[in-house]
Formats: structure tokens, C-alpha cells, sequence
């Protein structure tokens, strides 16, 4: 690889916030940024999960947070409802479940996990992305799916949850409750 290739490469990850670097008379000092670290994590814990067998059902954990109500107008679209219930086997209440997660949890919970695409579409007036969904359960016993819709105005560490009833009423969930999520 050329120098100015390695520069730029360099560029691109400082500009992602994954490393910093340093100019210094000796040359360049390349250090992980908070968020390479985080990304590195991540990966380890996913790899592992893919290369060591667990010895019990793995559970994950999120915490429950107050959305911003449009969950129940996207999940609703009958282009959506109609590869909802294709896909993982059920019809979605009208609304999601937000969980404020651990990103490198999440990245290993998921890993082994198969992932199912929900197709995007458009409509006369706008366009609506696709959606990565995976199974699980929730509570350990609900059937419900992680969705990653491809356009969100979640932050990252924050994920939705669907299922085929209200999980809040199901668990009577508040804010700030714990919820389990296992493999299916």
C-alpha cells in the first residue's frame, strides 16, 4: 500500500472517531479513540460468540426507555405487516418496545443469530427503508424480534423490540425496567 493510500485511510478512521493521531517530528502517533475501542469490543465479543459454544441460554439485557411514538406508524404499514408476518412468523402489535442497550452485548448476544431483511418500499407520497430483524424472547418466553429499521432516529446503544402483543402491558413494563432477551 502506497504512503498516501495509508494517509488517507488513516483520515477516514480519525474522521470516524475510531482512532486520533498525533503529528509529531518523528512521524505519526496513531491511538484508538474511545469509539474504536467500543468497536473493537464489539467485534471480540461477536467473534467469540461465533467460536465458543454456550454452555447456557445467553441472555441479554436492555432497559427500558419512553420512545417517540412513530413506532406504531411505520410497523403498521401494510407493506411492513404483510414481511412481518412471512418473515418471523407473526403480526406486530402496533408499536415498539425501546431498550437503552450495552452495544457490545448487543454485538455478541447477536452474533450466531440469523438475520432476516424486511424490504423496503415506496408509497405515492414517500419511501420507507428496509429492516434487519432478528428472533428472540423476550421476558424468555415471548416470541418478538430485534428490528434495525435502515433509517431511525434512535441513537446508537438504543434498539427496538416488536412482538405479536404490547410487550409493555405483557411485562407491565415502566422506564427503567430491566428486560431479558434470549435466543429464541
Amino acid at each position: 500500500m502506497s504512503q498516501q493510500t495509508v494517509s488517507r485511510k488513516l483520515r477516514e478512521l480519525r474522521d470516524y472517531e475510531l482512532i486520533s493521531l498525533k503529528a509529531e517530528p518523528s512521524g505519526c502517533t496513531v491511538s484508538l479513540a474511545k469509539q474504536g475501542i467500543e468497536l473493537l469490543r464489539s467485534q471480540f465479543l461477536a467473534l467469540q460468540g461465533i467460536f465458543q459454544a454456550p454452555k447456557k441460554p445467553v441472555l441479554f439485557y436492555g432497559t427500558v426507555k419512553n420512545g417517540l411514538g412513530e413506532g406504531r406508524y411505520y410497523i403498521s404499514r401494510p407493506s411492513y405487516l404483510k414481511q412481518f408476518k412471512k418473515v418471523l412468523g407473526f403480526r406486530p402489535f402496533f408499536g415498539t418496545l425501546n431498550l437503552a442497550v450495552d452495544q457490545a452485548e448487543l454485538a455478541g448476544f447477536l452474533s450466531g443469530l440469523q438475520p432476516f431483511e424486511i424490504m423496503g418500499f415506496e408509497t405515492d407520497e414517500r419511501s420507507f427503508g428496509k429492516i434487519i430483524a432478528f428472533k428472540v424472547l423476550a421476558g424468555e418466553k415471548q416470541q418478538a424480534a430485534i428490528i434495525f429499521p435502515e433509517r431511525t432516529a434512535h441513537p446508537k446503544g438504543e434498539i427496538e423490540l416488536i412482538a405479536p402483543c404490547s410487550l409493555r402491558k405483557k411485562f407491565s413494563l415502566k422506564e427503567g425496567n430491566r428486560v431479558s432477551i434470549s435466543r429464541p
